[in-house]
């Protein structure tokens, strides 16, 4: 189950945005675009309910199984282009690649052939160390993302707002309602105001995700997401060149 959070006020289309990157996913800061407005008519799109609403916990079931076979680039952007992770995987011949970016600092991994390659950079005579695998994947929770979005995505009375076509795919809008609730006492980390947009296609990906919070501490907190499929190949980083990834 998820955790509730008041929810009182309604959704607005107008004036609802996202914010989608549109350049090469291999480049660190990517410039994003606003996202279309939502259509009021019934879409082609369909997506899993449960009670009268819509069920998040099997769209992001959907969403993961979706990706167990297809390679793709998933881009996360966390209070802007300087906290990012990106995430390559190249399913035909068993390539992931992450990179994390926190300001300065990028961190850099690449697990191939039962092998975990990642960059150093604090060691100006090493570019890279090579241990075997455990099968994790660095940096993040998981490759599909469902995890985290499991985790940021921590509430109810999300429903759907229509459907928008982009780029020749039709894609169906998942919005929280809008909240703005003051709790006494409550936990820090419990959001009391949030606006979220989730696009999901007919193949059950989550392809974008436009989230945000305001924590009861004050805090903001913002995500912003895209998922691309069908790529060819992983961007070799320049410190694995030598390793031999593609031959």
């Amino acid at each position: 189950m998820w955790r509730p959070v008041l929810v009182v006020a309604v959704v607005a289309l107008a004036g609802c945005s996202g914010l989608f990157a549109s350049a090469d996913t291999s480049s660190p800061e990517r410039p994003l675009t606003p996202a279309p407005v939502p259509e009021t008519t019934t879409g082609t799109v369909a997506l899993p309910r449960e009670n009268g609403s819509v069920d998040l916990d099997r769209i992001l079931d959907r969403h993961e199984a979706a990706l167990a076979d297809r390679s793709f680039n998933r881009h996360v952007e966390r209070e802007g282009p300087q906290n990012t992770r990106d995430v390559w995987v190249d399913r035909e011949r068993g390539i992931t690649r992450v990179r994390r970016t926190f300001g300065p600092l990028t961190d850099d991994a690449v697990v191939a052939d039962g092998m975990l390659y990642r960059s150093v950079r604090d060691d100006p005579d090493t570019d890279y160390t090579a241990t075997a695998s455990d099968g994790q994947i660095p940096y993040v929770p998981s490759a599909s993302g469902a995890a985290r979005l499991r985790v940021v995505l921590d509430a109810e009375g999300y429903d759907r707002l229509g459907t928008v076509q982009r780029d020749g795919r039709a894609l169906a809008v998942v919005a929280s309602t809008d909240t703005e609730v003051p709790v006494s006492g409550a936990d820090p980390d419990q959001a009391v105001a949030m606006r979220s947009r989730i696009y999901v296609d007919r193949m059950g990906i989550v392809r974008y995700v436009d989230h945000w919070e305001r924590r009861t501490d004050g805090t903001v907190f913002v995500l912003r997401w895209q998922v691309m499929t069908g790529i060819d190949r992983v961007p070799v980083p320049w410190w694995a060149d030598e390793i031999g990834l593609y031959g």
